[in-house]
């Protein structure tokens, strides 16, 4: 493609640093810096912690006993759902407790080992 400088009133130069700049806009967005991170919407609310123990009905965060809701929605750090087999002493994850509850947790999201 030619570009006439006296048709368009562009130069070849500022078509070129239009592009550049354009381009490393899309590749520095901060959707592209926390490509490996959940949703920024999908952590509001959530409180984070250590599962420090597993129980028959309940289980600890940080030594806080923790019930979850029959509906509890299981997320690994990408957004995709788990089952409670992946529940373990160790793991880090982040919660969030039933709207008007203090210790029932609705969702939450297992920061496993990659």
């Amino acid at each position: 493609m030619i570009i006439d400088d006296r048709k368009t009133g562009w130069s070849r130069t500022t078509v070129f640093m239009l592009a550049i700049g354009i381009g490393m806009m899309i590749w520095f967005s901060p959707g592209a810096a926390r490509a490996d991170q959940p949703v920024a919407a999908m952590n509001m609310g959530f409180q984070s912690g250590t599962i420090t123990g597993i129980y028959e009905t309940t289980l600890q965060i940080d030594h806080k006993t923790y019930s979850l809701t029959p509906d509890v929605v299981l997320l690994d750090r990408h957004g995709d759902a788990l089952s409670a087999k992946y529940l373990q002493v160790d793991i880090e994850v982040r919660y969030h407790l039933e709207k008007g509850s203090k210790d029932r947790i609705d969702r939450m999201i297992l920061l496993l080992p990659e």
